[in-house]
């Protein structure tokens, strides 16, 4: 007991230990495999809140037209973060399956230890990303007036901070892949609430300074740089540079890897927006707007599953290389979710023109008759994206042609019911329903012993087994001729 604890009254000292007490079992639970699943869950959901703060904000703040450039602008930075985003999916999951491999090879002392050597092989990757990033910032501010033609906005120095801007994101990207293999949730969590509230901040400081649109956009930049250097230096402490083998593959193989999590967050991410456009070109203003006010809400819940996914490609992966059911992964994830999805249906078919009053105002409350099916249409998107996620992590492509078939069918739905936003919303609720259910039938299908649904999962599997066993072979011969030497 410390010095200070002593010292307190005996009542406070009381009280102290029972808060601690009971702290306890949270404390315990967010340090639980399933407590990193909740605190993504949680962190993601305070990004979106964060991002809504920070688009009322400049909205406000840059009027109409400055904000109309802003939103261009993050809306081809979404497009463009697609390939950072599947190169986490595919290093957490290489690193995540190597951990395993690795300690299991091990199997007798040091997991955290070997877990550290496997992860540092992905320093290679991290300083190709670092390079294409400075390239990519120079490329962008050379290229700054083709962009902004491109992009039809008068903003030339935002416009050229868009390659740049993806290039860090992908840095961030590999660096949180890195620390999801190594189990570190709560870190990654952790990051991503600093990123949004970084944004704000650095927003508000440069858009005073009299940057306008270019200052609002920049702080994306200097968000992602800023989280992703603390990261990098962190993970330089836990797996330094010095305890790698060359036993990982190069950048463009990664790259190569990361395909098929590219295609499905394009076509999740197609599905995510293309309804919204279907009603702006179909409604007059005042019901497209209502509309694209009630999608936002809605749209919560999928950036909760951003974050389970983020705990399920690692985890599922890994329990996979070390023979354990994967399943378990996913499910820990579901339910978390379902949780989620319930209270926020409930909340929007009991209160859900207060919510959209409040949050948008009475002009945009036109269409609040599908709210509650939109957050239905949405929690199935959500666990689409999810168990999308954990196909991924083992290896297959059975999400890409399950996503691609919605896609499809969703078209149809826009086409045909987009003038009524409450049916739309319920037909949306219909396709994005029978995809989870088709990725969960298959995801949760008992498979036969020693079988894989992918047919290079083997081949990826037995590759990542001689990367991991090669990289604590090299950190072991490594260490024990640091020894040798120190005795001599």
């Amino acid at each position: 007991m410390s010095r200070s604890t002593l010292e307190q009254p005996p009542a406070t000292r009381a009280a102290s230990d029972g808060a601690n007490t009971a702290l306890q079992p949270i404390r315990a639970k967010l340090a639980s495999p399933s407590g990193g699943a909740i605190a993504l869950a949680l962190a993601t959901a305070a990004q979106n809140v964060l991002g809504l703060a920070f688009t009322l904000i400049f909205a406000r703040w840059l009027g109409a037209s400055g904000y109309a450039s802003l939103a261009v602008l993050v809306s081809a930075f979404l497009v463009l973060s697609v390939p950072g985003t599947a190169l986490q999916v595919a290093v957490a999951r290489r690193l995540g399956r190597a951990t395993s491999l690795a300690h299991a090879a091990a199997g007798r002392r040091r997991a955290e230890s070997d877990a550290a050597r496997v992860v540092a092989t992905a320093w290679p990757w991290i300083r190709a990303v670092a390079l294409a990033t400075a390239i990519c910032g120079g490329v962008g501010l050379a290229a700054r007036e083709p962009l902004a033609g491109s992009l039809a906005i008068d903003e030339p120095w935002a416009a050229g901070l868009l390659p740049a801007t993806a290039a860090r994101w992908a840095l961030l990207c590999v660096a949180r892949g890195a620390w999801q293999a190594l189990g570190r949730y709560r870190l990654v969590a952790a990051s991503i609430v600093a990123d949004a509230t970084l944004r704000i901040c650095a927003g508000v400081v440069l858009v005073a300074g009299g940057l306008g649109v270019a200052g609002a956009f920049a702080a994306s930049v200097a968000s992602f740089l800023v989280v992703a250097a603390v990261l990098i230096f962190r993970l330089r402490g836990t797996a330094p540079p010095r305890a790698a083998a060359s036993a990982q593959p190069s950048i463009g193989r990664l790259v190569s890897e990361s395909a098929v999590p590219m295609a499905a967050l394009g076509i999740l991410l197609a599905m995510q927006e293309i309804h919204v456009i279907f009603a702006k070109h179909l409604n007059a203003d005042r019901i497209a707007g209502g509309y694209a006010a009630v999608a936002v809400a809605a749209k919560t819940i999928v950036w909760v599953a951003v974050g389970l996914a983020m705990y399920t490609v690692p985890e599922a992966a890994r329990r996979s290389a070390a023979g354990r059911d994967p399943r378990v992964a996913a499910l820990h994830a579901l339910a978390i979710l379902g949780l989620c999805s319930l209270g926020m249906v409930a909340i929007f078919a009991i209160a859900g023109r207060t919510v959209i009053r409040a949050a948008f105002g009475e002009e945009l409350t036109a269409a609040v008759s599908a709210l509650a099916p939109l957050g239905a249409a949405m929690s199935g998107l959500a666990v689409a994206y999810v168990l999308a996620q954990y196909h991924v992590a083992l290896g297959r492509r059975l999400p890409l042609a399950v996503l691609a078939c919605a896609l499809l069918v969703e078209l149809a739905v826009c086409a045909a019911f987009g003038q009524d936003p409450q049916l739309l919303a319920w037909g949306l609720a219909a396709v994005f329903s029978g995809a989870a259910t088709v990725l969960a039938a298959y995801g949760f299908a008992p498979l036969p012993a020693g079988t894989d649904a992918h047919p290079a999962a083997p081949v990826v599997a037995v590759a990542t087994r001689v990367d991991a066993a090669t990289a604590v072979g090299h950190a072991d011969a490594r260490d024990q001729a640091q020894e040798q030497a120190t005795r001599r």
